[in-house]
């Protein structure tokens, strides 16, 4: 029997059944829904006396004093690293000076100098550090005379490009004194 045949009573009655059903059915296509990949981000722990022995050990090499690892650092770099991770792009205006320094500030950290070093895609910090070496810019903030302490974080992206994002802060808080000029 055709749909025009039946009461109207009834016609509404269906329809009104299979709305749900219409609706669940568009969460099965991409974009719809329940089934569509959600994003989850992740903080990982990252070694600190690795870090350390890694970045002490290249200044050391370079006539250049130990850092010292800061908690408050690793704060900055972690709300950086879920920044870009949040993006999966480290294309953003917070990854500037005016941006850092901003950071910093916000969080409290009274600095005379400061820098970062972003990295994505790298498996381990190893892998992150050499790509910094590589790199011209983040190669002379790991070797910034002016700087004297270092924090860092990795936050995991479950979906998209990258995957892993890295973010080293470098700084000279006021309680260090100022920096002489070479």
């Amino acid at each position: 029997m055709p749909v025009q045949a039946l009461p109207r009573r009834f016609q509404a009655s269906l329809i009104f059944c299979m709305f749900p059903l219409l609706l669940a059915a568009c969460g099965a296509l991409p974009g719809g829904g329940e089934l569509e990949d959600k994003t989850v981000l992740t903080d990982q722990t990252v070694d600190e006396a690795q870090m350390l022995s890694m970045i002490n050990s290249y200044r050391q090499e370079n006539g250049l004093p130990a850092l010292q690892h800061d908690p408050e650092l690793d704060a900055v770099s972690r709300k950086m690293a879920r920044h870009i991770a949040e993006r999966d792009s480290m294309d953003t205006w917070a990854h500037s000076v005016f941006g850092l320094s901003q950071r910093l500030d916000k969080a409290g950290y009274a600095n005379y100098a400061g820098a970062e070093n972003l990295g994505a895609g790298y498996a381990d910090l190893p892998a992150a550090f050499r790509g910094w070496q590589g790199s011209e810019g983040h190669n002379k903030n790991l070797l910034n005379p002016y700087v004297t302490r270092v924090g860092i974080a990795r936050t995991n992206r479950n979906t998209g490009k990258w995957r892993n994002f890295w973010v080293m802060t470098l700084a000279r808080p006021y309680a260090d004194g100022r920096p002489t000029l070479r």
